[in-house]
């Protein structure tokens, strides 16, 4: 027997005496291959003549993202710092070429000028499985800018002043809730707070839905928001494959929204489309306008193809929008939803915090919403709170220090010339524009990490390159919500500061760190703060 074992064993052994030396022949001539691969891989730029981050085998400049060590917009803003002194600056997503812009007038010609090459992003969603990626942030193509032109009517100020009463609903119920909260002494966390203030806005004006986060801890929207922004280590690999790695989207199937949150959103939107239709019902929210869309869609539709005698090309079209049994229409409720609550909640936080960390600005601030309350009669307005100029200062700090996204993403339809040189973006390349890099800039913003309103004042805007600022993007592919987003993050800050004072407690950072695993920026461990009810 031992003498057939010995057999067996040098008949395997292909190269040597042994399978060890096999293995470590195999072993070798893999990782030679791997090696000539990635060398020729990161070639790329060089060949092109343009500067870019060393990369490191395999995984190029994304290793430390990759890793969760750190989060999409830190690694941006890393490759931002890296190209210094750089009009653009060539990277390395594993072996996939990109390009990160750092010079403002090029990230204008690109988002604005030639935006016709540029108007798709490379973020990616499987449509088929994941039926409400059929939503304005996720698609791509004439798809987008169809959608677009249909929802852009939606987010207009005459709309979002229709829906401003919801809002300042919402803020009544905040300030309840910590008013009780005061009496019981309790430290908040600033970010479940007004997460659950978000989440009131959002379904309040995106589904026509109390949701009663304030109220009620295990209210669903707020469990399922949760959920969607559960940065586990899967669901940030999740995220960051979606904006970063289409290909492992398409191979591991990757959903934006998950089955289980997918049939809550669809049942939530029809039951309330079904009670209205059923019951005449009209709301001035987000919900009632996509009902007016959906109708208005058939009826052109129908017009056209009984003014034709035939079905044409624009009637097609249209159908085409309502399809998927009106899961298109779900999709925008979804993405409005989702989008709007982590963001706003998130910059209402950050702006507490900030606050909190240096009271006279909160004390200039508090000064300048009670002073407008006076002048109405001891409320707060649309138009008051719209055009409080301090307020706006702070909000536009805290978004300049944490944009929510802290990147833009573009994806050229066909090869580019950069103006000026004689280098070529290669269709399908990916470009970037790093806003955390571009916000925190120093020789833009001398010491960014100090959190200064009065970078914001009139006088001080005009000395800076606007595209050194952009968080709502700009040019067509601007955030839609931008408005609303505003009002909302507004509305909830005057409630609070106008009543309450924010400080720090034993537990709040004295230094903000952010959460590496976090794809829409967010603190690493919570805010917690103290709020204290003011005396009349």
């Amino acid at each position: 027997m031992e003498l057939f074992y010995s057999r067996l064993w040098q008949k395997m052994a292909l190269f040597g005496d042994s399978l060890l030396l096999d293995a470590i022949v195999i072993v070798s001539g893999l990782l030679l291959l791997a090696h000539l691969y990635f060398r020729h891989k990161f070639s790329y730029w060089e060949k092109r003549g343009v500067p870019f981050a060393r990369p490191t085998t395999l995984f190029g400049n994304f290793k430390e993202c990759f890793l969760q060590r750190e989060s999409v917009g830190q690694f941006m803003q890393r490759m931002y710092n890296e190209g210094a002194g750089k009009r653009f600056f060539g990277i390395y997503v594993f072996g996939r070429p990109a390009i990160v812009l750092r010079d403002p007038e090029l990230i204008k010609i690109i988002l604005v000028k030639d935006f016709n090459i540029f108007y798709d992003r490379l973020v990616h969603s499987n449509t088929k499985t994941d039926p409400l990626s059929n939503n304005l942030f996720l698609l791509k193509g004439p798809a987008w800018k169809y959608l677009r032109f249909k929802m852009t009517p939606l987010f207009t100020p005459f709309r979002v002043k229709q829906m401003s009463p919801l809002i300042f609903t919402c803020a009544e119920q905040l300030r309840e809730y910590l008013e009780n909260n005061d009496k019981t002494k309790k430290i908040i966390e600033a970010k479940e707070v007004c997460g659950k203030f978000a989440t009131d806005v959002i379904t309040s004006c995106a589904f026509g839905i109390g949701s009663n986060c304030l109220l009620d801890p295990n209210a669903e929207f707020r469990e399922f928001g949760r959920k969607i922004f559960d940065f586990s280590v899967y669901r940030s690999f999740e995220f960051m494959s979606t904006f970063m790695l289409p290909l492992v989207v398409k191979v591991m199937n990757v959903k934006f929204f998950s089955d289980e949150t997918t049939k809550f959103l669809r049942k939530a939107f029809w039951d309330t489309i079904k009670e209205r239709e059923e019951k005449n019902i009209e709301r001035a929210d987000f919900l009632q306008m996509l009902i007016q869309l959906k109708n208005n869609e058939k009826n052109e539709a129908k017009s056209k193809a009984d003014k034709n005698g035939t079905r044409n090309d624009i009637a097609d079209e249209m159908d085409a929008a309502i399809d998927f049994k009106g899961d298109i229409l779900v999709a925008q409720a979804a993405i409005f939803f989702t989008a709007g609550f982590e963001a706003n909640a998130a910059v209402i936080a950050f702006i507490l915090y900030e606050l909190a960390m240096q009271p006279h600005l909160q004390t200039r601030l508090r000064e300048e919403i009670l002073d407008a309350m006076d002048k109405n009669e001891g409320t707060l307005t649309y138009e008051a709170v719209r055009d409080m100029e301090y307020l706006h200062m702070v909000v536009s700090e805290v978004l300049r220090k944490y944009p929510p996204m802290p990147i833009l993403d573009r994806v050229p339809n066909r090869d580019y010339v950069i103006p000026g040189t004689n280098i070529t973006i290669e269709k399908g390349t990916a470009v970037y524009v790093p806003l955390l890099g571009l916000h925190m800039d120093p020789d833009v913003y001398p010491d960014p990490e100090h959190f200064d309103p009065e970078r914001f004042s009139e006088t001080n805007r005009t000395t800076r390159h606007p595209f050194m600022y952009l968080p709502f993007g700009e040019g067509p592919k601007n955030c839609i919500g931008r408005l609303f987003g505003l009002i909302a993050v507004k509305l909830g800050i005057a409630s609070v500061i106008g009543k309450f004072e924010v400080s720090p407690c034993a537990e709040t950072p004295r230094s903000m760190h952010l959460n590496p695993k976090a794809m829409v920026l967010a603190a690493k461990g919570g805010i917690p703060l103290k709020c204290t009810r003011l005396s009349d």
